[in-house]
């Protein structure tokens, strides 16, 4: 999925860190859930957490800057459109059948849709 094509079409494909860290950071997780709270092991687990969330933030936090720059560079205008990117990665609401069970809604669907809207921390971008 591209989020970003400049007036030349020339797309820029936006890396997907967190995908690309999720499943070091489940394990880790699943490994903190197991410990005892405010252990020490739980400590360094928790510490070992953070700085791979850490990571995560500037890893993307540098491809903005690198983007950014490329783009500055070469033209002197950028027009942005105003998505409301929380109104995209909002839930959905459940649906109740006529005998009081839950419908399909489509979050499911939609969960992919939000991990990769908030992964590419576009809100980030327009600070610059």
């Amino acid at each position: 999925m591209v989020s970003l094509t400049t007036w030349r079409k020339k797309p820029h494909e936006v890396p997907k860190f967190f995908r690309l860290s999720e499943y070091r950071l489940s394990k880790l997780q699943v490994r903190l859930a197991k410990k005892s709270k405010h252990s020490k092991p739980w400590k360094i687990l928790k510490r070992k957490i953070a700085k791979l969330y850490q990571l995560i933030a500037r890893q993307r936090l540098d491809w903005q800057l690198k983007l950014a720059y490329h783009l500055f560079s070469d033209v002197s205008v950028i027009f942005l459109e105003d998505l409301q990117i929380s109104n995209l990665v909002r839930r959905c609401k459940a649906k109740l059948g006529d005998n009081g069970q839950f419908m399909p809604n489509g979050q499911s669907a939609n969960s992919g849709l939000n991990k990769f809207l908030q992964d590419a921390a576009t809100i980030n971008f327009l600070i610059f």
